[in-house]
């Protein structure tokens, strides 16, 4: 998939600036969640040098829906769906961290949305399961 990530619906293939470029193919060539920092890491040699850079590529990223945040890894991970409208939960394989988005239709997501309590305007659902996956399950089941 190329930075030019096209979203299903829109008809329009979102711009992205040099830096969203090249942070959007360290996500998609990593594969797995990544810290702000990690990310850094790896993007310093092509002239990205300072934190509020990726963390401000990043947020740009995630309004274009080209990218999601795991707020219980404090990660980020390259949008894997055409789609990408903000309504997904994660799945997330505690051992080998392993991110399956789950879209989210509208009525899932506003009977999610229905559980906050009455002083709360919810404004946004951040669903993550964690567990194990598939590959995973035999490991953790075999004896020491």
């Amino acid at each position: 998939m190329t930075a030019a990530h096209h979203h299903a619906g829109s008809g329009v293939t979102p711009k992205l600036s040099p830096n969203q470029t090249k942070i959007l193919g360290c996500l998609r060539e990593a594969g797995e969640p990544m810290s702000a920092y990690a990310i850094l890491d790896r993007v310093r040699k092509s002239g990205i040098a300072h934190p509020p850079t990726v963390y401000r590529a990043l947020n740009d990223l995630m309004k274009k829906g080209m990218v999601h945040r795991l707020e219980s890894r404090s990660a980020f991970i390259a949008c894997g769906h055409g789609a990408c409208d903000g309504r997904f939960a994660f799945a997330i394989c505690r051992a080998c961290d392993k991110v399956v988005e789950i879209p989210l239709g509208k009525k899932e997501q506003a009977r999610l949305l229905g559980l906050a309590p009455a002083e709360i305007t919810p404004e946004q659902v951040t669903l993550e399961i964690a567990g194990l996956c598939e590959a995973c399950r035999p490991a953790q089941a075999a004896p020491a």
